[in-house]
């Protein structure tokens, strides 16, 4: 999914980025200090500049909201809003925390808004396996190359199966299993995207894995 996006972002205006430029100058990740380049460009009027932020972030911030939302078409749309909404946003963001934390949280928060609006009304759309692992954490189930037509089809099933309890526990149970086992994010940052206190990410949690491996015990390995 490729999201064409970088047209939308041409012709804006200069604005003074003294700030940002400092930052991007600061001690940092290599990422993060890319990042805060990028958009100290963007936020003086460079169209191009905003093409390449979107160019790295677009297929973890659709990947985020495809484990969220009801299809795969509504994660495109929402991905087209997520961005547009980050870049009329830039001026609120000074890089205090990482650049991708602060557009997952534009993210969340527009499926959140979506949902919100139009209800509950959820489909199966090519779901992934999420199973239990020793430590309690659940992960996707990887392709099996080589299946046979039997051995898919029960692993398909398996899927539509996991995507269904998935998508019957509470929303903001939803949110923090999608962030910490799929997207490996920590739980500082799962906090900042959510709008939480540590403890509570940590007790949502464990509360969805507890839901999860009720619904799942026959599927866990």
């Amino acid at each position: 999914m490729k999201p064409k996006l970088g047209e939308k972002y041409r012709n804006r205006p200069a604005s003074p980025e003294s700030k940002v430029l400092e930052e991007a100058e600061a001690p940092g990740s290599t990422e993060k200090r890319e990042d805060l380049g990028l958009l100290a460009r963007a936020r003086g009027g460079d169209g191009e500049a905003f093409d390449a932020i979107v160019l790295r972030y677009q297929d973890r911030v659709y990947n985020l909201l495809l484990r969220l939302c009801a299809s795969a078409s509504e994660a495109e749309d929402l991905t087209q809003e997520a961005f547009l909404k980050a870049y009329r946003a830039l001026s609120k963001f000074h890089g205090e925390s990482a650049f991708y934390t602060w557009l997952y949280r534009i993210a969340v928060n527009a499926h959140r808004s979506r949902r919100r609006s139009e209800g509950r009304r959820r489909q199966v759309e090519q779901p992934e396996a999420v199973l239990e692992t020793a430590d309690g954490e659940f992960r996707r189930e990887a392709e099996a190359p080589g299946a046979s037509p039997e051995e898919e089809a029960v692993r398909r099933e398996a899927h539509a199966r996991v995507k269904r309890e998935l998508d019957r526990i509470p929303e903001e149970y939803r949110e923090v299993i999608v962030l910490r086992d799929v997207e490996g994010l920590e739980y500082d940052a799962i906090a900042e995207v959510v709008g939480a206190s540590r403890s509570a990410v940590k007790s949502r949690l464990h509360r969805a894995r507890q839901s999860l491996a009720a619904q799942l015990k026959d599927l866990m390995v």
